[in-house]
Formats: C-alpha cells, structure tokens, sequence
C-alpha cells in the first residue's frame, strides 16, 4: 500500500470528455432527488466552499475557455447551455454544474488534522458523505483495511506539507457489477456479482477507476481533493494477455481483507478463471 502520487500540470488539471453532459445531467438529477445524498456542508466552510469556486472558475477560463465563458456574474457552459449562477450560502453546489469531478474540502483543526468540511459528491465509490462529514483523514479512512499501519502517517505527512500551486494526482481502482455512478453503499459485500461465471464476468464486471486530485487553496488553508470517475466492462479494458495477466498477479497479491473491502469474494474464483484463460488466449 502506497500513495503513488505524481505531481499534475495546472492545465490537466480537470477533465472534460464526451460525457461531459450526461455527467452533469446526471449530478444534476442526483441533486434534485436528495441534495443531501450528494452536498454535505458544514456551517464554517461557506469562505472555503467560495474561495475553491473562484479559483475554479478562473482555471477553467483560462484552459478551457472555448467551453466555459464569464456573463452575468455567473459561468456559462457552452456545451450544455447552462447559465451557472452560485448560491452564495452553499458555493460548492456550482462545481456540479461546471465538471465531471466531484469535489471535497478539508481544512485543517486546532489540532492540525485535516477534517472534512464540505462535499459535492455524486458519483461515490462505496462511501456516503454524510457518514465522513467532519471527521479527520484517519477516521474517513479507518474502514480500509491497512490504513492505519501503512498509510496514515504518510497521508499525515502530505496534508501538512502542501503547498499552494503545486498540484498532486493518483489513481485508484476497483471492480463492481453495476455500472450506475452513484454508488454509496456496498463496501464488504460477499454476494457483489456472485451469479456471474467465467463465461459472463468479462461483460458483467465493471473496471472502475479514481483519478483523484490534491492541491492546497492559499487564503484559507483548504485542501482541495477531486475524484473523478472513468469506467468500462472488463472486457473492453482488459484486452491483452498481458493486462490479464498485470491484473491477475495484482488480485492474487491483494490481501484477502483488501479483496473483502472491495466485494470481491461473490465473483473471485470466476474471474481469475477469466482472467487466466484471457492470458492464454490474447496476446
């Protein structure tokens, strides 16, 4: 278990790709059903929620300007058509109309712990907002199986040493047998794709990855971390020999509580079966 953090030129920083609509259709649709689901808030936060929006706003007119323009006091979206004006009692909402991240602001306490202040989160893998809202990184990461022996100093340790301007990425991955974005529960699950067999576990598996972002706000301290979704059936992501082999090396060094967290148990034995015959077939 490591990081595997790399530092992220300020250009790439958001992404926006031919789903940029629907995603944002879809956080939209989210919002309307159960704001509270997906925007969590607290009280304090409100200078933080403000400060992320505008330095937001101000890189996506600079590196996607064709896209997103100032008018009104507000950011129109071209592709979309959208004429996003902020709520200046929850600033945070606007990032739902304006990218495909998802967003979550961390400041730090009176006891240096950074603590998670404010949320726009639709597309969870597994974990409701409502249930981190507040609490520091090692309580938000307590469920995950070796955090604490391996992770939670050097998580520590990099909150405390952003700097502004300097922009951190990772990437993170998972396997589910839905394909919906929005996902908040099903950590631990042992019956997750339990029906699906060799023959059916390449099209009834989603690969799904996390690319999470890191960067530090200069006028409040906040640190700003981004996740941002991509997905696709197993079979049209594991096309090789060799990634089925990557793949099945990396599932069969993952601790058995690891592969418990990520629900891994109801289709194991029929994907590495997949797994093995896909390393042997394509090349």
């Amino acid at each position: 278990m490591v990081l595997g953090l790399k530092v992220l030129a300020e250009a790439d920083w958001i992404e926006i790709d031919a789903a940029f609509a629907d995603d944002l259709a879809e956080k939209q649709r989210l919002i309307d059903a159960d704001r509270n689901a997906v925007f969590q808030a607290l009280p304090d936060s409100v200078p933080a929620q403000q400060e992320f929006l505008d330095h937001l706003i101000g890189h996506l007119c600079r590196h996607h300007a064709p896209i997103f323009r100032r008018r009104g006091g507000g950011v129109e979206v071209v592709p979309t058509g959208c004429h996003v004006m902020p709520d200046a009692a929850a600033p945070l909402l606007a990032a739902a109309a304006l990218v495909q991240e998802d967003v979550l602001l961390l400041q730090p306490g009176p006891d240096g712990a950074f603590r998670l202040v404010a949320g726009m989160l639709a597309f969870p893998t597994r974990w409701s907002l409502a249930e981190k809202m507040g609490r520091p990184l090692a309580a938000i990461h307590a469920p995950v199986p070796g955090y604490g022996d391996h992770l939670e100093r050097p998580m520590d340790r990099l909150f405390a040493g952003l700097r502004p301007g300097r922009l951190l990425w990772r990437s993170n991955w998972s396997l589910l047998d839905d394909p919906a974005l929005h996902q908040p529960g099903g950590h631990g699950s042992g019956t997750a794709g339990k029906a699906l067999d060799a023959e059916t576990v390449g099209r009834g598996l989603w690969f799904r990855v996390e690319r999470q972002t890191l960067c530090l706000l200069p006028d409040t301290g906040t640190a700003v971390f981004t996740v941002r979704i991509h997905q696709a059936r197993l079979q049209d992501r594991v096309r090789t020999g060799a990634e089925a082999r990557d793949m099945r090396d990396a599932i069969l060094a993952m601790p058995e509580e690891m592969r418990r967290y990520k629900s891994m148990p109801g289709f194991l034995a029929a994907l590495l079966q997949w797994l093995e015959e896909r390393a042997e077939k394509v090349q």
